[in-house]
């Protein structure tokens, strides 16, 4: 069965601006719907910080917590150490067809070697922020594109591949 690793998130449309203190740094009309409609019955990857920042798990989705931190464990969630460790955990989950990475920076960078699509919401707005989504050069091949010029701010949503 081929898995498809696709990391998705919102972030700015220049320096790549993720987050600042734990949180998002905005609230773009539809995108939690459009998240939830997309990773539900998927595994989902998720650094600890981005753990701690939701209210709890998220329900319907097999969710799996990366840290360094030895002797954590978290009812209801797989708790790994390392991507490959992540990746195995998400292949072995209902839905592994998808697997989503969801955040944080230091996740994505570290899931990004293993990553097949980004499926991100380019914004055109650069606030203050202490997380950052890695660099994406290699990732060329658009498989969509919308741009939303209405909203404030104006995004693109766009999926991307490797050629």
């Amino acid at each position: 069965m081929n898995n498809r690793v696709i990391a998705i998130a919102a972030i700015s449309k220049g320096r790549r601006a993720l987050g600042n203190k734990n949180e998002l740094l905005w609230k773009i009309p539809g995108d939690l719907p459009r998240f939830k409609a997309l990773t539900t019955g998927h595994p989902i990857i998720m650094g600890y910080n981005t753990y701690l920042s939701l209210p709890n798990l998220l329900p319907n989705r097999t969710n799996i917590v990366m840290t360094l931190e030895p002797n954590i464990e978290i009812e209801g969630a797989t708790v790994v150490n390392s991507a490959e460790g992540a990746l195995e955990a998400a292949k072995s989950s209902e839905g592994n067809e998808e697997i989503y990475v969801i955040g944080g920076g230091m996740i994505y960078k570290t899931m990004l070697p293993f990553t097949d699509e980004l499926d991100l919401t380019l914004v055109n707005d650069e606030p203050e922020a202490d997380v950052f989504f890695p660099e994406y050069s290699e990732f060329t091949k658009i498989l969509s594109e919308e741009i939303h010029a209405e909203s404030d701010p104006h995004f693109t949503r766009v999926t991307l591949r490797r050629p």
